[in-house]
C-alpha cells in the first residue's frame, strides 16, 4: 500500500513551478550578463585618456570665452546696442512715443485713423465710424465708450488722444418716427423702438420727453435715458 500525501500538486501547478524556476535562472543571468558585458566595456570609455584630455580642452575654452565675453560686456557697455531684446525695446519705446502724440478728432477721423489708437483694430475702428455715422456724429467723446466691445479701461487709455468738435445732434420725434427711423439711430434699437410705438399708440402720446422713462427697458435700464435723451424730441 502506498503511502498517501496531501502536499500533492497538480499538472498545472507543476508547470508554473517549473516555469517560475527558469524565468528566475534567466533572470540571474541576464544580470550577470549585464554587470560583466556592458560595465565591462563602459570602463575602457571612461578611463580613455584621450576623451579625457578633449573635454578638459573643452571645459578650459568655454572658460576663456566666458571670461573674454564678460570682460567685452564691462569694458565695453555701449558696444552692443544693436542687440535683438534692445531693437525690440526700442521699437516699443518709439511706438509708444507715437501713440502718446497722438491727436483724432472724433467726428471726421477714418477707420484708418482709429486704427492707430491704443487697443484698437480694423474691426472695432470700423464700429466706431458706423456708429457715429448712424448717429449723424458725436456730441461727446464719451459716447464712444458705448460702441459694442469697447471696455472703459480700454477707452481710457486712448482717450487722451482724442479731440471733438461736437455736432448738434439730431432729434427724433418719438411721436410720429417710424420704426426704422427709430432704429436708425443706435440708441433706439429694436426693443426701444417698439415700446416707444407701443407706449403712444395704446397708452398715450408723449407729452414730455420725461415720459420715456414710463418705457419698460428703461425703467430696468434706467442709465440708457441719458445716452437717448439729447436724441428725443415729442414735437
Amino acid at each position: 500500500m502506498k503511502p498517501t500525501s496531501d502536499f500533492q500538486f497538480s499538472r498545472y501547478e507543476r508547470n508554473g513551478i517549473i516555469f517560475l524556476s527558469i524565468l528566475i535562472v534567466c533572470s540571474i543571468a541576464f544580470k550577470s550578463y549585464i554587470v560583466n558585458y556592458w560595465v565591462k566595456d563602459e570602463k575602457p570609455i571612461v578611463n580613455d585618456p584621450q576623451k579625457i584630455r578633449r573635454l578638459e580642452e573643452q571645459i578650459a575654452s568655454s572658460k576663456t570665452n566666458y571670461s573674454n565675453d564678460k570682460e567685452n560686456k564691462w569694458s565695453h557697455p555701449n558696444q552692443h546696442t544693436n542687440w535683438n531684446t534692445n531693437t525690440t525695446v526700442n521699437s516699443n519705446a518709439k511706438a509708444f512715443s507715437q501713440k502718446s502724440t497722438l491727436v483724432i478728432e472724433v467726428n471726421s477721423a477714418t477707420v484708418s485713423d482709429y486704427e492707430k489708437l491704443y487697443g484698437i483694430g480694423k474691426v472695432y475702428a470700423a464700429r466706431i465710424v458706423s456708429f457715429r455715422d448712424k448717429l449723424g456724429g458725436f456730441y461727446s467723446i464719451d459716447q464712444i465708450k458705448h460702441v459694442y466691445g469697447i471696455e472703459d479701461a480700454v477707452f481710457q487709455n486712448f482717450k487722451k488722444n482724442l479731440t471733438i468738435k461736437p455736432v448738434k445732434a439730431k432729434k427724433l420725434n418719438i411721436n410720429t418716427a417710424t420704426f426704422e427711423e427709430l432704429t436708425a439711430n443706435p440708441y433706439f434699437f429694436s426693443t426701444v423702438a417698439k415700446q416707444i410705438i407701443g407706449y403712444r399708440t395704446k397708452v398715450k402720446p408723449f407729452t414730455t420727453v420725461e415720459d420715456i422713462k414710463n418705457l419698460y427697458f428703461i425703467k430696468d435700464h434706467p442709465e440708457h435715458y441719458d445716452k437717448m435723451l439729447p436724441y428725443v424730441a415729442t414735437e
